[in-house]
């Protein structure tokens, strides 16, 4: 059997770009992107925000995954592991994680006989967190992807949700990476708030305008750093390493404008696109692999 191709194709992301509906839907993605984000000076001394998300993403990977062998797949030893295999953190960052995720309510004790393996599962808060994050992307992708709706409608099922969080891990492992669309937002990715700041900046454009906006939009250091609990210091490298990049360019009067150049808006819907295109592949396996869809198909080969 052929392993399916994991990596959205250069044309399926330059089609999924040509769609009408497309700058709406970076728009909204964006929107809830922003929204969503949480942050504090705590979470920014551990982890960067993608190394967050990764975090909480694999803590529901481990969980799900091991429910396939009928032990515990979220240890404090199986995080470790990932969190150096994939990178992530060294493992004394990983122990204070864990110890913050239970401290908020993420992560709980799961019963267990064996002390050795400090076994913990996914709270709800955490399973409704990631329903929230991923439904928010889901409404913006359907006004390209009208199976988005059905995605959608399908996270409030445990079985699609947990082959959905199975095959994102897969193809995760296997290589994918949204970013390798869009090489150029790195710099923003790997840094606290990077990404909200770029957002923020392209959703300060008018609605009536293109997405990303082309035309120079507000620009304030104090509201953005405030906004993501950040330092001023930070906002500003982030916006001259972008500027020396060729990505953004400061300018107005007190430099209060900045403008997304064609370069960044270039790499925004290349990521976008790509991210949406990823989304809907693993949403699409595990709409097909929940019960009912199987019960559907053989009744419909029964009827032939």
């Amino acid at each position: 059997m052929t392993e399916p191709v994991l990596t959205p194709s250069p044309d399926a992301i330059a089609r999924l770009r040509g769609h009408s509906g497309f700058p709406a839907a970076m728009r909204a993605s964006a929107h809830s992107s922003v929204a969503l984000y949480r942050s504090g000076r705590v979470l920014n001394a551990l982890l960067s925000d993608r190394a967050r998300a990764l975090f909480s993403y694999f803590a529901l990977y481990l969980h799900f995954d091991g429910e396939r062998d009928g032990e515990p797949g979220l240890t404090a030893g199986a995080m470790k592991e990932m969190c150096v295999r994939l990178g992530l953190c060294s493992r004394g960052r990983c122990e204070a994680m864990l110890g913050l995720m239970r401290a908020v309510g993420f992560l709980a004790a799961a019963p267990n006989t064996d002390r050795r393996r400090r076994p913990l599962v996914p709270t709800e808060k955490l399973m409704m967190l990631h329903r929230e994050r991923w439904g928010g992307q889901f409404d913006a992708m359907s006004r390209v992807i009208p199976a988005a709706v059905a995605y959608r409608a399908a996270l409030n099922d445990p079985a699609f949700l947990k082959t959905f969080v199975l095959e994102l891990g897969r193809r995760f492992y296997a290589g994918l990476r949204v970013l390798d669309s869009a090489p150029d937002l790195a710099m923003f990715a790997e840094r606290n708030a990077g990404m909200m700041i770029l957002f923020s900046l392209a959703l300060s454009g008018s609605a009536d305008e293109g997405f990303p906006p082309a035309e120079p939009v507000p620009l304030s250091i104090n509201g953005l750093a405030t906004r993501f609990s950040v330092s001023r210091k930070h906002v500003l490298t982030v916006l001259r390493d972008a500027e020396a990049q060729g990505l953004l360019l400061r300018g107005g009067r007190a430099n209060d404008e900045i403008t997304i150049l064609p370069r960044g808006r270039e790499a925004l819907g290349g990521m976008l696109a790509s991210m949406f295109l990823y989304l809907s592949d693993c949403a699409e396996v595990a709409l097909q692999a929940r019960p009912a869809a199987a019960d559907h198909a053989a009744a419909a080969t029964r009827m032939a």
